[in-house]
């Protein structure tokens, strides 16, 4: 059993660093191209993804020690098994099966080829039901029993060639019942898939979805909390620069320049450029003031994002000064626990105001801006 879990717990591993890696870069993606995030497209992506490393793992490993395996291999040994249904044989001559004979049929779930053949026809099982999902219809089973034999012979030739090369000999064989019952299992996935999808939004629901959101006007309110961050992030990063050229100028400068190098972002460059932050422009989204109050408004905007970002800076300035003076101490402490309150009412009433889908963020709201889609036709 360590054999299967083993290969599925590294594909797991895997997988989660690249959702880690790759989830902002997916959302900002997602809020560009659709204007919203498609929880359930996002969520087949990466079922799939952990599936396609799940299988893969699990028909490269376990790997050899070291790459120069040939020793650990007997003489003579051979690498491609090309008898059709030599499982069948391999089953009978284990046990005492036999089709005509019902009560020798528990005598299957005692071999070790009943339970490769049964792993096999698993493996690109699920497959089969993905290309369902994709193809939409069950006419298209054909192309998906090529897919499948196109994907397991993928597999075997992955096998035989020792990973292309990266050791020395093969360590697993070339086997064409693996290849049959990998694409029978594509097959059955394909036609079985209605009894797992039915859970599922179908693509023409997720594509209704998709042109629901293209056609509004207003940005969702995680375009708009997108576009706050992604200004956040550049305000980090171009900061981070300036200070980086200077020599050493303390917390406070650093965090001096921070305000200011945001206010530029937040407030001149959409003054300048008709409503676009560097973040708006990103996820294809406009600003627009309340009444053509440009300067007003965003000026307004600008300190009610940063209120927060300051309370944090002081707190940080506050807590590297830290002496012995008990009530100074105490006033820190206070001012980090206030900071850390804020902080958590914000997310909090951010939560809450996107579950009960809000229009605007707070800060959007409170300074009277309204946020547009801007769409490729546009």
């Amino acid at each position: 059993m360590q054999v299967y879990v083993m290969p599925i717990l590294v594909a797991l591993l895997v997988c989660f660093l690249l959702a880690t890696i790759l989830t902002f870069p997916w959302t900002v993606y997602q809020y560009r191209k659709h204007g919203y995030f498609s929880f359930w497209k996002t969520m087949l992506i990466l079922s799939f993804i952990f599936y396609g490393l799940s299988a893969f793992f699990l028909v490269i490993f376990p790997i050899p020690s070291v790459r120069n395996n040939c020793v650990s291999i007997d003489a003579g040994a051979k690498f491609i098994q090309s008898r059709p249904f030599q499982f069948i044989r391999d089953i009978t001559r284990e046990t005492g099966f036999h089709w005509s004979v019902p009560s020798s049929y528990i005598d299957l779930l005692t071999t070790r080829a009943f339970y490769q053949m049964f792993f096999n026809v698993l493996l690109l099982f699920p497959l089969g039901v993905y290309l369902r999902y994709f193809f939409k219809s069950k006419a298209k089973w054909l192309y998906a029993t090529l897919i499948g034999f196109g994907v397991s012979l993928f597999f075997e030739i992955t096998q035989l060639t020792a990973l292309y090369g990266l050791f020395k000999c093969p360590y697993r064989i070339f086997d064409v019942d693996d290849l049959l019952t990998n694409t029978t299992g594509t097959l059955l996935g394909f036609l079985l898939a209605p009894m797992f999808l039915v859970l599922i939004p179908s693509r023409e629901i997720l594509n209704e979805q998709s042109n629901f959101f293209n056609n509004q006007r207003r940005a969702t309110f995680g375009a708009q909390l997108i576009e706050v961050l992604l200004n956040i992030i550049f305000t980090r990063v171009i900061t981070n620069f300036i200070f980086g050229l200077l020599k050493s100028p303390g917390i406070f400068v650093e965090e001096i320049i921070f305000a200011i190098v945001f206010f530029v972002l937040m407030v001149v460059v959409p003054v300048v450029w008709k409503g676009n932050t560097i973040g708006s422009a990103i996820v294809r989204m406009k600003l627009l003031p309340e009444k053509g109050n440009w300067l007003g408004s965003l000026s307004r905007r600008y300190f009610i994002v940063y209120i927060p970002m300051l309370c944090s800076a002081l707190s940080k300035i506050f807590s590297n000064n830290m002496g012995e003076d008990l009530l100074a101490n105490l006033f820190t402490i206070g001012v980090v626990l206030l900071t850390s309150l804020l902080w958590f009412i914000i997310f909090c009433h951010i939560v809450i105001r996107w579950i009960k889908k809000d229009k605007a963020p707070y800060f959007n709201r409170y300074s009277r801006i309204e946020a547009v889609r801007i769409t490729r036709e546009k």
